[in-house]
């Protein structure tokens, strides 16, 4: 590929890095695919910080920064950094020729003789991509300012070990209880078959949490990799620490074979052991772990808005964006 293509395209996506961060700062959520954008019920038409202009349109947005006009659309995937020669060539404007070409049609002879030497793939509708670069997607866009110590939203481990892993525990928690509060009345024996996968899904997945939990070594990352009122997490991280010493081999093996084809029921007997008390144990371990998780999310939506990282935040939706409506 010639110099000066790269060099253009590489401006080009940088750009759109520039504006889909400006967007996500503003408010706007990355789509997760071309379809949500599409499906979004952003305005049309509005202003992101600063008062740059965008313009929502099929699966794409036109954004006016101040170093010039940057036109997209997001892969099927939500991909980002697709071009095509149209948008190469406004993104140029009247600097097409110091990137060495004389008009549109130039830009396409030379995207098309790169795509047949194979530098080029042309995979989604209208777009060509870098052959052999991997694909960077829209909803791993990083909206922090350089001296944020709080990870984007999709790259925090802390909210991945929660949403992934301790919110299923949750749920099977929730729903062993309410079928154990009517252990007083009758069950039905599907209810019965339905109490005993609760029970053993929840302490499963309680399992995995406390492995994440030790894996992250959370005190230390709370510590040493999170903004200074994230310190206060520490007692409570602290608090998890001591619970999970208790049982935790116990639980390690009641979590393998949950998730393992098991070979006997001799870990129920062992788990369940009438002379330890392990269930009234992980009782308090998951609610001491809900609280853990509860606070810390608490703690990543104050800073969100504090530190103008409104696309990540879920008490600011984009309907709360500033923008208004640009007349034609």
């Amino acid at each position: 590929m010639k110099e000066n293509l790269y060099r253009l395209i590489a401006d080009f996506q940088d750009s759109v890095q520039v504006a889909l961060k400006l967007m996500h700062r503003s408010g706007i959520q990355m789509p997760s695919s071309s379809y949500g954008w599409i499906k979004s019920d952003i305005p049309k038409v509005g202003e992101l910080e600063g008062g740059v202009k965008y313009y929502k349109h099929g699966a794409g947005c036109l954004v006016e920064l101040d170093s010039g006009i940057v036109d997209f659309d997001f892969g099927e995937q939500g991909e980002i950094g697709g071009f095509n020669s149209w948008w190469l060539t406004s993104f140029a404007g009247k600097n097409l020729t110091v990137y060495g070409f004389k008009s549109y049609n130039d830009v396409e002879e030379h995207l098309n003789k790169a795509l047949n030497d194979g530098e080029l793939i042309f995979p989604d509708r209208d777009m060509y991509y870098l052959a052999n670069a991997p694909h960077i997607y829209a909803i791993e866009i990083d909206g922090r300012n350089p001296d944020d110590m709080l990870p984007s939203r999709n790259h925090d481990r802390v909210l991945t070990l929660q949403i992934h892993y301790f919110e299923t525990a949750d749920l099977m928690f929730k729903n062993y209880n309410n079928l154990n509060q009517k252990m007083n009345g009758h069950l039905s024996h599907r209810e019965q078959f339905d109490m005993g996968i609760y029970l053993s899904t929840w302490l499963g997945f309680l399992g995995v949490v406390c492995e994440g939990f030790r894996s992250l070594k959370i005190r230390l990352l709370v510590e040493n990799e999170r903004p200074k009122n994230f310190k206060e997490l520490l007692p409570i991280s602290d608090g998890i620490g001591k619970l999970m010493k208790e049982h935790s081999d116990s639980l390690r093996v009641f979590r393998n074979n949950v998730f393992h084809l098991r070979e006997n029921a001799e870990f129920i007997h062992q788990f369940f052991d009438k002379e330890v008390e392990r269930l009234s144990w992980a009782f308090e371990l998951h609610r001491a772990l809900s609280a853990f998780f509860s606070k810390y999310r608490v703690f990543c939506e104050t800073h969100y808005i504090l530190n103008g990282r409104k696309g990540e935040s879920d008490l600011i939706k984009v309907k709360a964006l500033r923008s208004k409506k640009i007349k034609n």
